[in-house]
């Protein structure tokens, strides 16, 4: 089956061909081309896989190699926060700022949160009173294997 890169950008719900789709004669969104011959918005359903992974691979290699980078400089930068925060608790400094850094000790506190899963289930009514819904953005979520 022909799907189309432009139909799924758009909200009509439908990722095929306008030219295989039902609704193109009524349809706003339907692409204007006289016909799909030489469209480059189709693909094939069957192939896209591997058209995805041929076009794609080099950016999932960076991805990954990014990633790895990025826990390399994470654990890093815990290391030595870890040790900045050592070195003020030793010396009882609560505060300083140079020409480099301004660094602020918080100390160990404790915090309260409310557990919205086991409230939902006792009080489903309240929860559901004080939930609000908000709009999240579309977005990749990418795990990288080790």
């Amino acid at each position: 089956m022909k799907l189309c890169k432009q139909a799924a950008q758009t909200d009509c719900g439908q990722k095929i061909c306008c030219f295989e789709c039902d609704q193109k004669a009524t349809c706003e969104l339907a692409c204007q081309f006289a016909s799909n011959e030489g469209c480059e918005n189709l693909y094939e359903e069957e192939t896209a896989m591997q058209a995805f992974n041929d076009k794609a691979m080099t950016i999932m290699k960076n991805i990954a190699a990014l990633d790895k980078q990025k826990k390399a400089l994470e654990e890093q930068d815990k290391e030595v926060r870890d040790a900045l925060k050592k070195v003020m608790d030793e010396y009882g400094i609560k505060s300083f700022e140079n020409d480099i850094l301004k660094v602020t000790f918080v100390a160990e506190t404790t915090r309260t949160s409310i557990d919205s899963t086991e409230l939902k289930k006792d009080h489903p009514d309240i929860a559901a009173k004080y939930s609000k819904t908000s709009k999240v953005s579309a977005s990749v979520r990418i795990s990288v294997k080790e």
